[in-house]
């Protein structure tokens, strides 16, 4: 599908669209009326009602992430077009519009800024968030250099959770299904005094592991499941209004998991390095075959207290947070073979300090505007990064400290009918590295560590025209960058530059009636100085290089329509082209002929081939349906499709994730007073194949599945 095609068929949608759509509905003479829900979101840091942003937005709702399946951070690709979301080794790599990162090194940070309530995510690794008590989800595409800054090259991911109310209120779900899977969660609010309130949120999940051992000789024991995941999270937050004007919330949270089955791998195709017939070797997507009993643990707690001050026309907003995080992996069993070749064991450990000023005003009818400050420090260290062989061990304690500071500031005038929006944000960020092999310091820091001072300009420039109150048009330059780094796997006092995303959009909003709502963007992305791994082929291990240009065009298409009351649709669609356009030094892994199944690495040109994990296609379909019944009960069946077109895994094209198709649904029987509710869910329910994340390496091609189907009940409370 062209980008002209997906154009057309967005003006088709439009001109299709019902006639009792385009006509006024009976609530203008005072009727009820049950539509399309107003969508509020912070994508220009102040609330705005979505179709009056001129960015390209994907909100879901609490309601809407439960109808649709998506249960963790891992999903959320299944519901915004044009993006997708993959692991590497724990490494959670979100990729939208064709643009992310898939790099593996010490604090790294993504592509892709996550916020919880206002609270930047310090790193990827580990970065999986069970969707307990969430409020929202705002993803937004596109670099977001000025509001957000560093490492929101490919957008942002805005999560919001439930807030503390004076009125009491509580959420409770238990939900039991196949693999043995028991998840518990619960919310309760409520006021402690004249203008303070509270609210505590649980989150439990636990399941058997869908990888079984096809190896006698590791000691796991032959036919048994590898790995049991289990995780859960707490979260608490106090509330104090000392007058109307001014609101403090102090929150804590803490999140556990031990969850293996991102880094169980498995060898696939032609074999592996000493493979010889009747050997273990993979039958299935599930079975694993390596030596090691590998492991994957992940903890993050914080702290934050966020302060908005209603002043006059200007709202203050001061955000403070301190978070400590730490992903650890015990024997990941990095070439997939019944043979130790390399088992590598990460403590990847830190704490993370923010400081967030905004002062923003949208008082005016001319003139709405934001600036900002924002101040980071991460410490930052990998205690032990470890490589185990057959003939011994090399440890390597990498240690990373991180000052970052910005000022930014953003404006809207209104002339007329147009909106005129300009913002500029200025970065500066240093970096100090050192760190120890086997003990002993190298020599490159005999005389300390070394330093690196990266700054940045990223500015932003949009125009929009708003045809009426329900359609605007707009167009965009934006730029973003992500951070600098040095190399954590080969202590090189070299530092790897920043790299940069120029993106121009155009697009248009239009809601009809409040039933239909059309959101559709056309884009062109710029990306130099990619970032992008090389493995070495004798320890495994990643490094870091600046290598590559990337050109992203596409176009995304966005339809909410409620034909009739409680029946609700919503239809995603993207067309992407992203490709290299310079890339003459790729390191890439080509099967050596008549081999064992080992591969031997090569540097190619790989220029004009497709960027990884970037599918030509995406379009995702969800559709939910409340039926009353007599006595004041409902029933809401729900279901969601999520299509993918092939990717590339590889940045040679050899490796790929073909197309698939993702199902879930769910059958809902809400008893009368809504209080509780009973279901039956699943998720993947075709049982499509698909994978976490698929590599190279001198040992063997090498995979790791995503889960199966997924299916059980569930019931609900609340009041």
């Amino acid at each position: 599908m062209t980008i002209k095609s997906c154009l057309i068929l967005s003006g088709a949608v439009v001109s299709f669209c019902p006639a009792s759509v385009l006509a006024q509905d009976a609530a203008a003479d005072g009727d009820q009326f049950t539509g399309l829900e107003e969508v509020v979101v912070t994508a220009q840091r102040r609330e705005q009602k979505l179709q009056d942003v001129p960015i390209s937005v994907t909100a879901l709702t609490s309601a809407e992430l439960t109808r649709q399946g998506v249960t963790s951070t891992h999903d959320i690709a299944q519901s915004v077009p044009g993006m997708t979301i993959t692991e590497s080794g724990g490494y959670v790599q979100p990729f939208i519009r064709g643009v992310g990162s898939t790099v593996t090194n010490l604090g790294e940070p993504g592509s892709a800024a996550t916020y919880i309530d206002g609270v930047y995510m310090p790193t990827v690794n580990g970065q999986l968030y069970e969707l307990a008590n969430i409020e929202s989800i705002q993803v937004l595409k596109g670099p977001q250099g000025t509001l957000f800054g560093r490492n929101a090259n490919t957008g942002a991911i805005l999560i919001t959770t439930r807030q503390p109310q004076q009125e009491p209120a509580g959420t409770f779900t238990l939900s039991y299904g196949n693999l043995d899977a028991i998840h518990g969660a619960g919310f309760l609010t409520g006021g402690l005094g004249e203008r303070v309130a509270a609210s505590i949120a649980v989150n439990y999940d636990r399941h058997d592991s869908w990888f079984i051992n096809r190896n006698p000789a590791n000691g796991l024991g032959l036919g048994s499941r590898v790995g049991k995941p289990e995780r859960y999270t707490t979260r608490a937050a106090l509330q104090f209004r000392p007058t109307d004007d001014l609101k403090i919330t102090l929150s804590g949270d803490i999140m556990r998991g031990n969850d293996p089955s991102p880094i169980i791998i498995q060898p696939y195709g032609g074999g592996y390095q000493g493979f010889t017939p009747g050997a273990p070797f993979p039958q299935g997507p599930y079975d694993y075959v390596g030596n090691e009993d590998v492991d994957y643990e992940t903890a993050q707690e914080g702290v934050s207290a966020a302060v908005e001050w209603n002043l006059a026309d200007v709202l203050i907003r001061s955000t403070t947070a301190f978070r400590s995080y730490r992903a650890e992996s015990f024997d990941y069993d990095s070439d997939t073979t019944p043979t130790r070749f390399t088992a590598i064991s990460n403590r990847d450990v830190g704490d993370n300090f923010t400081q967030e000023i905004l002062i923003s005003s949208d008082q005016s009818e001319m003139l709405s505007w934001v600036i900002g400050g924002f101040y980071l420090r991460q410490d930052g260290r990998q205690d032990p990064l470890q490589v185990d062989f057959a003939a011994g061990r090399t440890v390597l304690v990498p240690h990373q400290l991180t000052d970052a500071w910005a000022g930014f500031a953003d404006a809207t005038l209104k002339l007329g009918n147009f909106d005129l929006t300009g913002g500029l944000r200025y970065s500066r960020e240093t970096k100090d590295f050192e760190g120890t092999v086997n003990g002993a310091t190298p020599p490159a820091y005999a005389n300390g560590g070394v330093s690196k001072t990266w700054t940045s300009w990223t500015p932003r420039a949009v125009i929009s025209y708003h045809v009426n109150p329900d359609a605007m048009i707009y167009a965009s330059f934006s730029q973003g960058f992500k951070s600098g780094a040095f190399n954590s796997t080969t202590l090189s006092p070299v530092p790897i530059d920043p790299e940069q995303v120029d993106a121009y959009e155009a697009g248009f909003k239009l809601t009809l009636d409040r039933r239909f709502s059309v959101n559709a963007a056309v884009f062109h992305y710029d990306t130099s100085d990619l970032q992008v791994q090389a493995l070495n082929s004798l320890t495994n291990l990643i490094e870091l290089r600046n290598a590559a240009k990337v050109k992203s065009d596409g176009v995304d298409l966005e339809v909410a329509y409620t034909p009739v009351d409680d029946f609700n649709l919503r239809l995603g669609m993207s067309y992407l082209k992203a490709e290299f356009s310079r890339f003459p030094n790729a390191q890439v892994f080509l099967p050596v002929p008549n081999s064992d199944g080992r591969n031997a690495s090569a540097i190619v040109d790989v220029t004009g081939k497709r960027n990884v994990r970037s599918p030509e296609r995406t379009v995702n379909l969800a559709a939910d349906y409340r039926i009353e019944l007599s006595d004041g009960g409902s029933i809401v069946p729900s279901a969601s499709v999520y299509y993918s077109s092939k990717f590339y895994w590889t940045v040679d094209n050899r490796l790929f994730e073909p197309s698939h198709v993702l199902v879930n649904a769910s059958l809902t029987w809400n008893l009368p007073g809504d209080a509780l509710s009973l279901a039956v869910w699943g998720r993947n329910i075709t049982d499509e194949v698909r994978f976490r994340n698929v590599s190279a390496t001198t040992q063997a091609d090498r995979r790791a599945a995503d889960e199966p189907a997924l299916y059980g009940v569930r019931a609900t409370y609340r009041f």
